[in-house]
């Protein structure tokens, strides 16, 4: 298991850093890949909770959101990302009307929110990246996340004895919980010593709430496949099972990231 979750990080890390570090249009289809291949399995893990959602609008998600974090300017992304969310909820709504009564409230429900928890989320990678030192920033993210799974999963193997919220996922530990916020906020000085960005206590808090959105992106992920009764979103990446299961502390950490640097 160990063995397959090294060998895919050293397989997939390069890739994700190079799209990074072209930042255009190569970056723009990973990204619309990793979305349409997360909702692909947050599809599946919805049917299970015995809802349906709208295909059509899930895989669109996947390539609106993205495509207005790509296209807008810096001045003008809150106002097109909240353009965009209006219109994606106004679809939501008439596309109840046009197929009723196929799909219930709960059914729009779920399309809307687990198209939007996916999409928008992974967006932020894509603001990140078009910022003045984006690519840093974004390695900065990547690295200070990373640190914070690994941390979080030797930690807890080693010395995870208190669980650390039994009834949502049975396997993390108080320990574990730990290592990954030292680990995270160990990396980011460690960033920031090799290529100083901001001071070194921005460094250390931008870490620390790395640390924490990471597992709480988990968490979240956690409660989606428990409501749906599966282990794992998916089996696409030996050892860590699917792209939701790689990318759910990204999820978090990027727009928490985003506003850290866009605002404070």
């Amino acid at each position: 298991m160990l063995l397959k979750r090294v060998l895919s990080a050293v397989l997939g890390i390069p890739i994700l850093i190079y799209l990074a570090y072209e930042g255009q249009f190569l970056f723009l289809a990973g990204i619309v890949f990793l979305s349409a291949t997360s909702l692909n399995e947050l599809r599946f893990i919805i049917k299970r909770m015995n809802y349906q959602t709208h295909p059509l609008l899930v895989y669109g998600s996947g390539i609106l959101f993205p495509l207005l974090a790509f296209l807008s300017r810096q001045d003008q992304e809150s106002e097109l990302f909240l353009a965009g969310f209006t219109f994606f909820l106004l679809i939501h709504l008439i596309a109840l009307i046009i197929t009723f009564p196929k799909y219930s409230i709960g059914d729009a429900a779920s399309s809307f929110f687990g198209s939007s928890y996916v999409s928008i989320l992974l967006s932020y990678l894509i603001l990140i990246r078009k910022m003045p030192f984006g690519f840093q920033y974004l390695l900065f993210v990547f690295i200070a996340t990373w640190a914070c799974d690994t941390g979080a999963y030797f930690s807890g193997r080693l010395w995870g004895h208190h669980r650390l919220w039994p009834h949502l996922s049975p396997q993390k530990t108080w320990e574990g919980s730990l290592g990954g916020l030292v680990l995270s906020i160990a990396a980011a000085l460690i960033f920031q010593i090799i290529y100083p960005l901001f001071s070194y206590l921005d460094a250390l808090f931008l870490g620390l709430l790395i640390g924490i959105f990471v597992q709480v992106g988990d968490l979240v992920e956690s409660a989606f496949k428990r409501l749906g009764g599966v282990k794992n979103s998916g089996e696409l990446i030996p050892g860590h099972g699917g792209i939701l299961d790689r990318f759910d502390g990204l999820l978090f950490s990027a727009p928490v990231a985003y506003f850290y640097l866009k605002f404070l």
